[in-house]
């Protein structure tokens, strides 16, 4: 497994999968502080991971080629300002989230049971 750098010049993004418990996105979605990932914590977290694209695809079930990966992953990565940006859907980030080991399912449930 090919392990990328993650360069964050601002200081902000986690720097392990541990570090992303802590964050408003990995809050469950009807908590009052969640806030939805931004590209570079969608990005941040496959790279911890280990992932390639046609992996991080698969998991959340959204279309990929072995060889080229999958646009949709790119478009949830992709820098803001960019055309092709599109933000990642609360389910897909939830799913990345619980196979990344960063949350588990009854934190989801705990919050439902507030």
């Amino acid at each position: 497994m090919e392990i990328a750098p993650i360069y964050d010049v601002g200081g902000s993004l986690p720097v392990s999968l541990e570090a992303f418990s802590n964050r408003p996105c990995a809050l469950p979605f009807g908590h009052p502080a969640y806030v939805p990932p931004s590209p570079q914590e969608v990005d941040c977290l496959v790279k911890l991971t280990g992932w390639s694209q046609s992996v991080a695809a698969a998991l959340v079930g959204v279309s990929f080629n072995p060889k080229k990966g999958s646009s949709t992953i790119r478009k949830w990565r992709a820098r803001p300002d960019s055309d092709d940006a599109r933000a990642i859907p609360y389910s897909a980030w939830r799913l990345m989230l619980l196979y990344a080991g960063v949350v588990s399912i009854d934190d989801g449930l705990a919050a439902i049971d507030r």
